[in-house]
Order: C-alpha cells, then sequence, then structure tokens
C-alpha cells in the first residue's frame, strides 16, 4: 500500500518578543498565536547582527519540568548551571540539557558584537519523567553528522536521517534536523503516524508536497503538517533552508507557568514555592 505524502495543515509566522533581560526574539512556538505542538512547547529564534538586542542575555533562572536544547547556528553563548555544568555553546553546536526536577541555569553571550543566530527549544517531559535528575549534554558539531546529497544538506542533531543517527541522548524518539536546500536539492524523511510534525523555514523559501499540493512556506513561518508519514520538501530559491521536528506527543495536560512545565497549576505553584525556598535544585 503506498503511504501517504505528508500535507500542511496550517502555517503560522513568528511572534517579536522580548525575554530574558533583554534579548529581541522571534517565538514560533510558546506564542498566543500557536501555544504548543506536543510535546514541542517553545521555539524561539534570536539572530541579529546588533548588539543590543542579545548582548543582555539570559540571567540566573529556574526550570523544572521540560529539557532546554540551545542550537546555536552563528555566534556563541555561554551556559551555567547549579549541577557544575557548563561550558562555551560556539558556532554549529548544540546543548540538550535535562531540567527534571529543577535546576538553575544561565545563557550569557560570549560575544560583544557580530553575528548571533540560534534557536532554543523546549519539550515537555512526560508526567512520570517531571522530576528526572537534572542532567547536560554538549554537543560539539563534529558530533552531529552531515548528510549530503544532490543539492541537499542536513544537519542531524536528534533522531536519524537516510540511516545516520545523531549524537542527543533523548528521554524520547524525537526527530531535530537543521536541512539545507540548493538548485535540485529534495528532503525525503518518513515518521511514524503517531508523530507530530512541522518544519520552520529560517531562510529562503520551500515547497512542501511538491508532487501534490504543493504549498509554499517563506522564511519566518513554521508549516505544521498534517496526515501522512511522508515528509517531501523543495526549495523554492537558492539558499533555502529549515529546521525540522517530530516526536510523538505525550497526551497529557500541559500547564505552563514562566520557566515551568507541568501537569496541573497546582505542580507549577509547588515549583514556585520550592524555588522561593531554595529547595528546587
Amino acid at each position: 500500500m503506498e503511504q501517504k505524502v505528508a500535507s500542511v495543515a496550517r502555517v503560522v509566522e513568528g511572534m517579536h518578543v522580548t525575554d530574558g533581560a533583554g534579548v529581541r526574539l522571534n517565538r514560533i512556538i510558546g506564542s498566543y498565536e500557536l501555544g504548543d505542538i506536543d510535546p514541542f512547547v517553545l521555539l524561539d529564534e534570536f539572530r541579529s547582527d546588533d548588539p543590543d538586542d542579545y548582548i543582555a542575555g539570559f540571567p540566573w533562572h529556574p526550570h523544572r519540568g521540560i529539557e532546554t536544547i540551545t542550537y546555536m547556528v552563528e555566534g556563541a553563548f555561554r551556559h551555567d548551571d547549579s549541577k557544575g555544568g557548563g561550558g562555551v555553546l560556539s558556532t554549529g553546536e548544540c546543548q540538550w540539557m535535562t531540567a527534571g526536577r529543577g535546576i538553575l541555569h544561565q545563557e550569557m553571550p560570549e560575544m560583544k558584537e557580530g553575528h548571533l543566530w540560534g534557536y532554543q527549544l523546549w519539550l515537555t517531559l512526560a508526567k512520570k519523567d517531571k522530576f528526572l535528575p537534572p542532567r547536560y549534554q554538549h554537543l560539539t558539531d563534529d558530533r552531529m553528522p552531515t548528510v549530503e546529497q544532490d543539492g541537499l544538506t542536513v544537519k542531524i542533531i536528534a533522531g536519524s536521517y537516510a540511516g545516520n543517527p545523531g549524537p542527543a541522548e533523548t528521554s524520547y524518539p524525537i526527530d531535530y534536523f537543521d536541512a539545507r536546500l540548493g538548485p535540485g536539492g529534495r528532503f525525503e524523511h518518513t515518521v511514524t503516524e503517531e508523530q507530530d510534525k512541522f518544519l520552520y523555514v529560517h531562510s529562503g523559501a520551500v515547497v512542501i508536497d511538491p508532487d501534490g499540493e504543493a504549498v509554499e512556506v517563506r522564511k519566518g513561518h513554521l508549516a505544521i503538517l498534517g496526515e501522512g508519514v511522508d515528509v517531501v520538501i523543495t526549495g523554492k530559491e537558492e539558499g533555502s533552508g529549515f529546521l525540522f521536528l517530530a516526536g510523538v506527543p505525550h497526551r497529557e495536560p500541559i500547564v505552563k507557568g514562566g520557566p515551568f512545565v507541568m501537569n496541573t497549576q497546582e505542580e507549577i505553584q509547588q515549583a514556585f514555592e520550592d524555588y522561593r525556598r531554595g529547595t528546587l535544585f
């Protein structure tokens, strides 16, 4: 039986916000327009040549109930946390932090000028895993495989593309790729029926399901994919690129409270109380 090619269910544009100590961001998931795509509860893009947009960084703050994944396309940030994890996150690198039961950390720019471009993604942990011990993974650029085909380059952060697994040790099966399309490039990937999947176009424009509905999605927009397990994407113009993500939803209540993501409002209140008392981490 022939498998169905995934179509576009919805296209959403990011929202400009300020977070941290004054960092200007493009909020793609976690806005009023798009609250979450279970299990993905936040996706921010920071991308600027103006130091005033990023120099204030993200000073010390807590997390509980999530994993935060920071992918640095260009530039450098320094990470420090209450468990002794830390280091400089440089161009092409990724940090995968499991907050679990609680952690305190900061992310500050390791540069005073130049182009800073990266992404922060939050994954909500399943109820049974909300209180896992905190963990930190620093994924250097040379550990993340790159698949190069005719007109296509795919960097694999997590999951597997064309039989090549990414280095991230994840709590759940997650696909996280950075794909770049040149002339004649064609991204083809098969997901499971259970996975929610989407892509965010960070450069140029792409065409989803080019042999069928052929929906064009341009830079700055996120496309949520609907039914169908085969994902087919081509470039609309030179230098197009996108992030592709897929994961199985937990189908549990998602309650957000600032830096905490839990299953009930009572758990959010308890997280704030634990932080106030110094017992969160």
